[in-house]
């Protein structure tokens, strides 16, 4: 058929009714959920309307999902996690959903699911009970006896997608997925509010204040009329009127300084990058121990930023980090080593509060970036 249509029903420990048919035109399915120490999940779908619909589901043919929900990062504390069917064809299972917990984090949870194709989920409750945020990580296809670990609200929130761009005599940035989990994807990252300017030299060329907040199209355009070295740097804060976020909610705020050589004649993605931060050894409130050693794996990564732009492969040349334990006033370099494709922070942490990351990131060409998370993790 050219079109389909649907009918649905859910129920909680009861019965539903659907009159059989042999058709195979039509399609059945469904799921069941069913907790003890653990949850179970199994989906189903059928060619036609079955008389007596039934299965029987062993423990040892099933996939296990772990869910790692970290508290600390999110603009609210109730997450509600979940756990949706998504096959790769769509049938009558499609979006069909599970609800995994819904209360403040941390929380663990293990949920033992049918063999297939799952798309985990978060929705975060502001402290004005309404959502505001959460989103969609990777789709994950799971085969019997297969484990896996989903994780939310892991330090650190960083920017996550767009670099700045060159083309048509003007430095174009767009300032989204600049706060975010980067265990969920840039399309749902916070909403923030940025300071953005660039300058040549001595020369402020613009400075702008934006923001993604009600309106989700927020960009940066510059003129430029020379070839030369430009700085560019952003300020961002989260941004969510009319709630008030957690005490001591973790990377609040995020700056970028990036350095590059751009020429209005040539269109292209900047050649500088992004930094991602993951401390190791946190506890579930995203904490270090006082006065403990932690270790950072850091890793620098620039995106293509679409079909139109000219975008070059950049190695990076060096990468240095160091922290802060007073918001930033003073800075202490960490020991890097570098690990593969990865970079490896050692991090000596205060007493107390809260330890800012800063990165720097080189190339060959002279091309910097530098990306500074404060309150990047807390120490309790």
């Amino acid at each position: 058929m050219p079109d389909a249509f649907s009918a649905g029903g859910w129920n909680y420990q009861g019965a539903l009714y659907a009159i059989p048919n042999s058709s195979k035109l039509l399609q059945f399915g469904y799921m069941a959920q069913w907790t003890g120490k653990d949850s179970y999940v199994a989906v189903k779908n059928a060619t036609g309307i079955p008389t007596a619909p039934s299965a029987t589901y062993k423990r040892s043919g099933l996939a296990t999902v772990h869910f790692s929900v970290r508290s600390g990062t999110e603009m609210g504390e109730q997450v509600h996690t979940a756990l949706q069917a998504e096959p790769k064809v769509d049938d009558c299972t499609t979006d069909l959903m599970a609800d995994v917990r819904d209360e403040n984090g941390p929380y663990t949870a293990t949920v033992h699911v049918t063999p297939g194709t799952w798309q985990p989920r978060d929705d975060i409750s502001g402290s004005d009970g309404t959502g505001v945020s959460g989103g969609f990580p990777k789709v994950r296809t799971l085969k019997a006896t297969q484990n896996f670990t989903q994780y939310f609200g892991r330090a650190v929130w960083s920017p996550m997608h767009y670099l700045p761009m060159v083309a048509q005599h003007e430095v174009a940035f767009i300032p989204g997925a600049m706060i975010g989990d980067p265990d969920v994807g840039a399309d749902d990252a916070d909403t923030t509010k940025e300071t953005v300017v660039l300058t040549k030299g001595s020369t402020t060329v613009k400075k702008q204040t934006l923001t993604q907040w009600g309106t989700g199209d927020a960009e940066f355009v510059a003129g430029i009329h020379s070839a030369g070295w430009y700085q560019l740097t952003v300020d961002a804060h989260r941004y969510h009127p009319g709630i008030t976020f957690p005490a001591g909610m973790l990377s609040s705020r995020v700056t970028l300084d990036w350095h590059f050589k751009a020429d209005p004649a040539k269109s292209m993605v900047a050649p500088v990058f992004l930094t991602r931060f993951l401390p190791t050894g946190l506890n579930s409130r995203n904490q270090a121990a006082p006065s403990s050693t932690t270790t950072v794996d850091v890793s620098a990564g620039r995106g293509s930023q679409g079909p139109d732009l000219r975008f070059t492969t950049v190695t990076a040349k060096a990468v240095k980090v160091w922290s802060s334990a007073d918001g930033g006033k003073t800075w202490k370099a960490a020991t890097v080593r570098h690990s593969g494709s990865t970079w490896q922070a050692t991090v000596h942490n205060p007493a107390s509060g809260a330890v800012a990351l800063r990165s720097e990131v080189t190339d060959a060409a002279g091309d910097r970036s530098v990306e500074t998370v404060y309150r990047a993790y807390a120490i309790g």
